[in-house]
């Protein structure tokens, strides 16, 4: 049985990307109190989501899977990462 590695990279950078983006849109100026909790919950949901992305790419590129969705991920977190250093 085939695995859709692949799928679940695309799937997980888009995640990871969404995640990221939402850490920073909802935070205020000077947070406090619970929402700390959530912006540092969504960053670091969306470091571990880009990571396994990473890694589903790497195993959907060594089994060879179909299409073009295993390069999605690197694009999106290379992008993401871009835009942030701007």
């Amino acid at each position: 049985m085939k695995q859709p590695f692949s799928k679940w990279s695309a799937v997980l950078s888009i995640i990871a990307a969404v995640f990221f983006y939402m850490s920073y849109f909802i935070a205020p100026v000077n947070p406090e109190g619970s929402i700390v909790i959530v912006i540092q919950l969504l960053f670091f949901t969306s470091i571990l989501a880009a990571v396994l992305s990473i890694i589903f790419s790497l195993i959907a590129l060594i089994k060879k899977d179909r299409g073009f969705l295993k390069f999605v991920a690197p694009i999106v977190i290379v992008a993401v990462l871009f835009e942030f250093l701007l």
